[in-house]
């Protein structure tokens, strides 16, 4: 039969004692760590014992003879006891230092910790080496001794009392003291680690060992390379580097990238990014752009002679960089305008004359002389002006402007200024739109005073535009700047006709963000025969990036003919009836280089010997040789 009696248990050690009967315990049972556990048992014949009685308290010090563990005040983490002296004394293993590491600190703070106050010293003894005394509300830094020994004394006075402290102490080992540790300039020991620093004129490369150039300073050589930090390794995180090119004046700067990958696609440039500005005074900048990707930018020649590039890095994502080369080159635009009459653009080792709208450069090639008013424009963004701009347009002019843009996308014109002899109904200066190829097309507008135009888009591909000044009055003109937009209403014919994801494609990948509709529509009686030729989008499993989805009829609230994406050409397509909705969309991220398609209308009779008796499944028999 088991006795009655008292146990009382050091938690996660073995038994300190056990008691029973009338025994006078001894004054004080102290645990060897944090906790004590004590159990009280009783039989079931207790004959009506008194039991027991105890007062507890948490005392704290002792010697800690460990790898690691954890130290707190006592009554942590509420308020500690007053005027209370604890001291602990720590060993770790011999070749080891000692080392601590606060986790939380609050002791009543005093300029000279003469109240409450931690003091810790590198040994056991009362007189050993001071490290420091700590009282206040900020954490100290990481403490480590010099030998294996490390003591700490708690003391607190009678009055105020705080939270207290928490830490874990280690053992800890210098690794800077061997000679692998791989640090090219200085090894810093850290607590549980080491890292490397370099002097002052150098900065760590990607690889946490190696020194390298600091990047970015000033640069007055005619001519050089710059590179990313650690390049053709992985630029590092948290980067920032500032190089400024500063040429001689009348000298301009020309910089051309050749290489180029940096984290990010989108057109922000949030994450990492080029900024490059021509700097043209003390507080004046002009920006070049800010790039990202893994696309070259374009050749690049500051407006002045001091080009600033900005790299950032943030602490994600690392790619390998760049590299680019800059060479000076006098502006012979500076002086004297370079002899041209009207506009003198500076090349490499050269320059070239032109002129404004309206004129022709004369055989002397730096004059001018009034000339043809006709314009065939092609390029799917740019900008037009009025004769003479920014000065006041001639008198008696005529000039017209064809804008002609990739099949499925429109033309769109808006204005930036706008200034024309005023009349209500435009009879004397005006510019006039037409949506086609002559003014015999469909009317679009005419205007004319000091009101900016609305912006201007065009129903199909192609846009003509008419300027008209008299004899009178002559005022700035306009600017204006055409680009395109996708999507709009396609006639389907019997001539069979091209589509293209982008105004740009077979050049360029298509931009982040698209959103546009086709509608392809047949004369009444005929249905639409849609075929890709290319295709190659980002490709994701549900298609939930960049897609195409090809519906029946006019809307979305039609049959769907599936929603495609990646590199896999789409099945052949037939509409159900006159019409196809074809939907491009685009996210922020990957892009690729698009699709084309053809389209053609066909009879609804060879619909019908076609068909195979499903009304969304049809056996095609043309090719895509079109």
């Amino acid at each position: 039969m088991r006795q009655n009696g008292l146990l009382a248990e050091s938690v996660g050690k073995v038994y300190h004692c056990r008691f029973c009967g009338g025994l006078r315990f001894p004054e004080t049972i102290v645990s060897t760590g944090s906790r004590m556990l004590v159990t009280y048992v009783t039989s079931v014949n207790q004959n009506g014992h008194k039991g027991f009685t105890a007062a507890y308290e948490a005392v704290c010090g002792g010697e800690l003879s460990m790898e690691e563990g954890h130290l707190e005040s006592p009554n942590y983490p509420d308020d500690y006891r007053p005027n209370k002296e604890c001291v602990w004394k720590i060993t770790v293993p011999d070749g080891y230092q000692v080392a601590l590491r606060f986790h939380s600190f609050e002791i009543e703070n005093h300029d000279d910790c003469v109240y409450d106050y931690l003091d810790i010293r590198d040994g056991h003894e009362e007189n050993s080496t001071l490290i420091g005394v700590f009282c206040g509300y900020k954490k100290p830094v990481d403490i480590k001794s010099a030998s294996n020994k490390m003591r700490i004394k708690f003391v607190t006075d009678g009055s105020v009392q705080k939270a207290g402290f928490s830490a874990t102490f280690l053992k800890e080992y210098d690794e800077c003291s061997s000679l692998d540790h791989g640090c090219e300039h200085n090894c810093i020991n850290q607590l549980g680690s080491y890292e490397c620093r370099c002097k002052i004129g150098y900065e760590l490369h990607s690889d946490g060992k190696r020194c390298e150039d600091a990047c970015g300073g000033k640069i007055d050589q005619p001519n050089g390379t710059i590179t990313s930090p650690s390049f053709p390794d992985l630029y590092p995180v948290n980067k920032n580097c500032i190089w400024e090119i500063i040429a001689p004046p009348q000298y301009r700067i020309t910089l051309n990238f050749t290489h180029f990958d940096l984290e990010g696609n989108n057109q922000d440039c949030e994450y990492d990014s080029v900024d490059i500005r021509s700097k043209l005074g003390v507080a004046e900048m002009r920006k070049h752009g800010v790039f990202c990707g893994q696309r070259l930018p374009s050749v690049i020649t500051s407006e002045g002679n001091s080009l600033r590039i900005e790299f950032n890095s943030d602490n994600s994502v690392q790619k390998s960089g760049f590299a680019a080369v800059f060479f000076t080159d006098k502006d012979e635009c500076a002086t004297d305008n370079g002899g041209c009459q009207h506009v003198c653009k500076n090349t490499i080792g050269s320059y070239v004359c032109s002129c404004s709208n309206g004129f022709t450069l004369h055989e002397n090639g730096h004059d001018c002389k009034e000339g043809g008013c006709k314009h065939e424009i092609t390029a799917p963004v740019g900008e037009i002006f009025s004769p003479n701009y920014p000065d006041y347009y001639p008198s008696r002019k005529d000039c017209v402007w064809q804008f002609t843009t990739t099949p499925g996308h429109r033309i769109k014109l808006v204005f930036d200024e706008f200034e024309m002899e005023p009349h209500q109904e435009c009879t004397y200066d005006h510019i006039a739109l037409y949506d086609g190829t002559t003014s015999e097309a469909g009317f679009l507008g005419r205007y004319c005073g000091a009101k900016v135009p609305h912006p201007i888009v065009a129903f199909n591909n192609q846009m003509f535009m008419v300027f008209k000044s008299d004899s009178s009055v002559q005022r700035k003109g306009f600017r204006a700047r055409h680009t395109t937009v996708c999507g709009g209403g396609l006639r389907a014919t019997s001539t069979v006709k091209h589509m293209y994801s982008h105004a740009k494609y077979g050049d360029q990948n298509y931009d982040n963000k698209e959103d546009c509709d086709w509608i392809i529509q047949a004369s009444p009686g005929e249905n639409v025969h849609l075929t890709f030729l290319t295709f190659e989008l980002e490709d994701e499993h549900d298609c939930g990036y960049d897609y195409v989805e090809v519906f029946s009829g006019y809307s979305d609230s039609g049959p769907s003919y599936g929603k495609f994406c990646g590199n896999t050409i789409p099945q052949e397509i037939v509409s159900i009836n006159d019409a196809l909705l074809v939907r491009f969309r685009s996210d922020d991220t990957i892009n690729t280089k698009g699709f084309s398609a053809a389209y053609v209308a066909i009879a609804e009779e060879s619909l019908a010997e076609n068909s195979t008796g499903d009304n969304n499944s049809f056996s095609y028999s043309f090719s895509r040789g079109y």
